[in-house]
């Protein structure tokens, strides 16, 4: 058993507290504690999160071996800044979020002892209110190292994290592609859903299917330019599995919208958008999609 600190009261973040706490001892860093204990709903049951709460401040003694960043993708960059100061020397950090954000900027901001993990997970979560979260969907997690020290790592923390904790779960050889793979099913499922304001699963109705085509083919085209070669096929099987397996829940787009918060659809396709324009590929209906949730801000 050891200490784990998650950033991020969100679905996914709460979620990872509830499965990391059968083994470990977890806190969950917050800017405002909540009221009274979290809880989490999965097949007809409700219990609470064994998960304590911390607030970071200049005076706190801390020093944060292993950290779970589940965050939206445009948090990314102040959740690190906030954690820097108290990671230890040879700390194990795992960040997952939707779309793409560029770690490169996180991973020079690490020591060479520093180990930095991505975490892709297909489960689906919702959160009912501040205090309750509740298990939509079941599907695969993934982790893949992004740094020099977490491809020495891998097979520890996953033995210690992952394997036997979270369900369906495995080591990814190539980040670059994994991150591409959670992009397209990002893509196929967040997008549509936050505009018609429906759950993953009523994406499979055929009046849905030119547009997830579309999406997906500039963005397997968009890849493959970039050199992650993904085929259309591929995309698309992962994609309707996801929305499968998850097809009560809404994606995370879906309630940032409902709720009025700010999307992460320029880390979705937006950066498709702009990596398209860097490579020479059209992308007008990911620019389409863009520019309608842009508004919707």
């Amino acid at each position: 058993m050891t200490d784990v600190h998650i950033v991020g009261a969100g679905a996914i973040g709460l979620s990872f507290a509830h499965s990391l706490s059968q083994r470990h001892n977890v806190s969950v860093i917050t800017r405002t504690f909540p009221s009274h204990k979290w809880n989490i709903s999965e097949h007809q049951e409700t219990k609470p999160i064994n998960a304590t709460p911390v607030a970071l401040t200049p005076s706190l003694s801390l020093s944060i071996t292993n950290c779970f960043i589940c965050v939206k993708a445009y948090q990314v960059s102040q959740a690190i800044a906030d954690v820097l100061p108290y990671l230890s020397d040879n700390a194990n950090i795992f960040i997952s979020h939707n779309g793409m954000y560029d770690l490169s900027e996180v991973i020079k901001q690490l020591t060479p002892n520093q180990a930095l993990f991505f975490i892709s997970t297909a489960r689906g979560a919702l959160k009912l209110d501040n205090h309750h979260v509740k298990i939509t969907g079941y599907g695969d997690t993934y982790i893949g190292a992004c740094n020099l020290r977490a491809h020495t790592m891998i097979t520890r923390v996953f033995e210690t994290f992952f394997k036997g904790i979270l369900s369906e779960c495995f080591i990814h050889e190539d980040i670059t592609l994994l991150r591409w793979q959670k992009l397209l099913v990002n893509i196929a499922i967040n997008p549509l859903t936050a505009i018609h304001q429906i759950p993953n699963g009523q994406l499979r109705q055929p009046k849905f299917s030119a547009t997830i085509l579309a999406l997906l083919n500039e963005a397997c085209t968009v890849a493959n330019k970039a050199g992650v070669k993904i085929p259309l096929s591929a995309a698309l099987d992962s994609a309707y599995l996801v929305m499968s397996r998850t097809s009560v829940n809404f994606s995370s787009m879906a309630q940032d919208i409902k709720h009025g918060r700010k999307t992460e659809i320029e880390a979705i396709c937006g950066y498709v958008v702009t990596q398209g324009q860097s490579l020479n590929v059209p992308t007008p209906r990911n620019a389409q999609i863009l520019q309608a949730l842009t508004n919707k801000h």
